[in-house]
């Protein structure tokens, strides 16, 4: 199978503890079968509470569809995500550190400088990454509320 665009570090920097936690378990149950490889792009039969077509892009795991009803409404589900996981692990176990959610991101410790080539190389990284953020798209109350119990700077 070739190796997808995406990482497994990509898979949970873009997504919630719930919904990681479910799709982990999805896929270490062995609930993601009949996993196939197209052009630049994975299907695979899902078993959830029923069997669940699922299919992922190799360039975006978030790029797919599953037969569930988050996956009709356009959403990223537990499915997409257990079949992401398997392509990227190629079915095999996953380690303690796999399936911890980073939620707080920490300093490497290394100083040095940057040259042009390798400063160009982490903003192209940057503004990948930024490709997974996704918008908050809840009532605009909760939004607030939300945002005026950050304590900035800290």
């Amino acid at each position: 199978m070739n190796p997808p665009d995406f990482t497994l570090d990509k898979i949970k920097f873009a997504t919630d503890s719930p919904t990681l936690e479910k799709a982990i378990k999805l896929y270490e149950s062995g609930k993601v079968t009949q996993v196939e490889e197209g052009i630049r792009s994975y299907t695979a039969v899902v078993i959830g509470t029923k069997p669940y077509r699922v299919s992922v892009e190799a360039r975006r795991y978030d790029y797919g569809h599953c037969t569930c009803y988050l996956g009709q409404n356009g959403t990223l589900c537990k499915h997409m995500m257990a079949l992401a996981i398997y392509v990227v692990k190629d079915g095999k176990p996953l380690t303690d550190s796999d399936k911890k959610l980073v939620q707080n991101p920490s300093c490497s410790g290394k100083l040095g400088t940057l040259d042009k080539k390798k400063l160009s190389a982490v903003e192209k990284s940057i503004t990948s990454a930024l490709r997974y953020i996704k918008a908050y798209i809840g009532p605009s109350r909760l939004w607030f509320s939300y945002q005026n119990s950050l304590s900035e700077g800290l």
